[in-house]
């Protein structure tokens, strides 16, 4: 049974899409995520940010971030659940550059200032590259990431590579909770982004 069942069924509904597709990996899929259909729907924001709040009830945060593009409508929808659910979280985005002017900063967002407790959240996370990088830039600026969630996890190695990183990793969902059962864990795979 899925940790959050009407968020499975809502990202099957929304984001799941059969066919053929070919990954960026290069490799074919008869599957296709898109995670954004959900993450920026109403009531898949809605179900996302309420999720990430059941997942963090009992720890002590100080702001909750990630990648940018990924994780930007969920941090944007995870700040006006907090505050409507009464426990206020200042949320950020990490860029993929560095800005080259003004302020020249990675993470954007009223970001506590360090050493802070801080979640990092995902879309969709395949191997984990995008989650990693933005674990590297909230530690760099001096963070402590204590817990990473993904809305989807694809089964392709970002457990193993969070293990690695020795951060405790929750994704809301995955592919059995979609209704995916016959595609075996294929690492080199990521979903196409775009």
């Amino acid at each position: 049974m899925a940790r959050h069942p009407e968020l499975a069924r809502l990202l099957e509904q929304k984001s799941l899409r059969r066919g053929h597709f070919i990954l960026s990996s290069g490799k074919p899929s008869n599957y296709y995520i898109d995670g954004k259909l959900t993450s920026m729907d109403p009531q898949g924001a809605t179900l996302i940010a309420q999720a990430i709040l059941d997942e963090i009830k009992d720890l002590s945060v100080d702001a909750v971030g990630g990648m940018d593009m990924g994780a930007t409508p969920i941090v944007g929808a995870f700040a006006v659940q907090s505050l409507v659910a009464g426990r206020p979280l200042p949320t950020f985005v990490v860029r993929k550059e560095v800005k080259a002017h003004g302020t020249m900063k990675q993470i954007e967002g009223p970001i506590p200032k360090e050493p802070s407790k801080v979640v990092i959240v995902v879309d969709v996370v395949t191997t984990g590259k995008s989650i990693l990088l933005a674990i590297d830039a909230a530690r760099k600026a001096g963070h402590e990431v204590i817990l990473a969630i993904a809305v989807l996890d694809r089964n392709a190695g970002a457990a193993e590579a969070l293990a690695g990183y020795n951060v405790p990793y929750q994704p809301l969902a995955v592919l059995k909770d979609i209704g995916i059962f016959d595609e075996p864990n294929r690492p080199s795979s990521q979903v196409i982004t775009g």
